[in-house]
């Protein structure tokens, strides 16, 4: 189809710049971080994302996934934000009680505001959900960028003022509620009446509540343990060694992150065109892609371990400071580990494509097993090189899981006959 080759560029091009430019921010807060506080100043931080994310990522059910698919327009948008408006507070309590309930007053404090951080963040993600059923990557660009720069100043702003991690993290939140406020809603508000949807006003009927929940609460279980994947080593480190040790460890390995935006592009454009080819049992087009997708990964994956072994150690110094260029051999580690990742994620969309959803849950639910007990036994005896460890090996067991996945779907394709196979039958019959 050559008209949706250009949609298909644009759209990556788009998601690409987005992610890139808020990433590069986001990034650049740890930055700000290793230069004006301690490492344990950036492990602090670090746990409160750990322990934050996974309950309201829980919460979000995914629903921008499930709104940008709802082909068929069975709910309106107004039934998918009275979803949102209705879990994010519960997923709110949820932190706050794991906050105060397991840790002391100050990382509570900073875990707390963390998971405010998150649910502003959501409002943002229903909307994108919607600008992504029409087709307005842009938009979803734009309000990156803003959001990105916003919290880079914000964030920075308020820690260089005030050294406080609570107050910026308060900060960043207020920046992105502004962005929610005046970049968001309005062109949400254009986009619903574009649409010729009746209102952008929060609807909460319980049938139709119950129904979205029960479709989407696999998709919010997978992303949990997708987040556990982050949360689980970080835990047993920061238990056992303390946050200098987490900070320095999250600090490295948010360089993983840089390679990240360009596999999300890639793995987001995908998708569809991967559907579209398996659904038709076009096998060798479905292949092409997926062996072009992981060429390019494959190749970002290894200049990520080739820089790190060349010169690992003045890029940490230059980033950050000399006390994190120590730690080359362990930066080699996580890199390896992220090239790896990288595959795992790539393969995760023909996968998607082939609508094999549960069984994720079940790659997901042995990888979190996987990482409890590797953790749990290598972390308190080697430190952050056996947080690394932990991380790679769960990367081998993701990447093999999806290989298999992927090879399964490619031979139940060759098992049965193309649309034009069928059609050739048909017409000799």
């Amino acid at each position: 189809m050559t008209d949706g080759q250009p949609s298909l560029r644009r759209n990556f091009s788009w998601t690409f710049l987005g992610n890139a430019v808020f990433a590069a921010c986001l990034w650049g807060i740890l930055v700000v971080l290793t230069k004006l506080g301690s490492p344990d100043v950036v492990g602090r931080f670090a746990l409160g994302s750990a322990i934050a994310t996974p309950a309201v990522m829980f919460a979000n059910l995914q629903l921008r996934v499930v709104l940008a698919t709802d082909a068929t327009q069975a709910w309106e948008f107004r039934d998918y934000l009275g979803v949102r408006l209705l879990l994010l507070p519960v997923a709110l309590l949820v932190v706050v009680a794991i906050a105060f309930l397991g840790y002391s007053r100050e990382q509570a404090l900073v875990i707390g505001v963390f998971g405010l951080v998150r649910c502003v963040e959501s409002l943002s993600d229903i909307f994108y959900g919607f600008a992504q059923k029409h087709e307005r990557m842009d938009l979803v660009a734009r309000s990156l960028w803003i959001r990105g720069l916003s919290a880079l100043a914000f964030f920075g702003g308020a820690f260089w003022l005030t050294g406080d991690l609570a107050i910026s993290l308060g900060a960043l939140a207020g920046g992105w509620l502004l962005t929610v406020l005046f970049f968001d809603y309005p062109r949400l508000r254009l986009l619903i009446r574009q649409s010729g949807e009746p209102s952008l006003r929060p609807r909460f009927k319980r049938d139709i509540v119950r129904s979205i929940v029960w479709l989407a609460w696999p998709l919010g279980l997978v992303m949990l343990l997708i987040n556990l994947r982050n949360t689980i080593p970080r835990t047993f480190l920061e238990s056992s060694f303390g946050e200098d040790q987490l900070g320095i460890f999250s600090a490295l390995s948010y360089l993983v992150i840089a390679g990240s935006t360009v596999i999300l592009a890639l793995s987001q454009a995908s998708i569809a065109r991967l559907s579209r080819y398996y659904a038709d049992g076009q096998r060798e087009l479905f292949k092409g892609t997926i062996l072009k997708i992981l060429g390019l990964g494959m190749l970002i994956g290894l200049l990520g371990v080739l820089v790190a072994v060349l010169a690992g150690g003045f890029l940490l110094e230059l980033l950050y400071s000399p006390e994190y260029a120590q730690h080359t051999d362990l930066f080699i580690m996580i890199m390896i580990g992220g090239a790896l990742l990288y595959l795992a994620s790539l393969l995760g969309a023909p996968v998607s494509a082939m609508r094999e959803f549960r069984v994720q849950l079940w790659v997901y639910l042995i990888n979190v097993i996987l990482m409890v007990g590797m953790s749990s036994y290598l972390i308190p005896r080697h430190g952050m090189m056996g947080a690394a460890v932990v991380m790679l090996g769960c990367s081998v067991w993701l990447t093999s899981a999806y290989v298999y996945l992927v090879k399964r779907g490619i031979d139940r394709m060759a098992a049965r006959p193309s649309d034009a196979a069928q059609l050739m039958d048909g017409e000799a019959e």
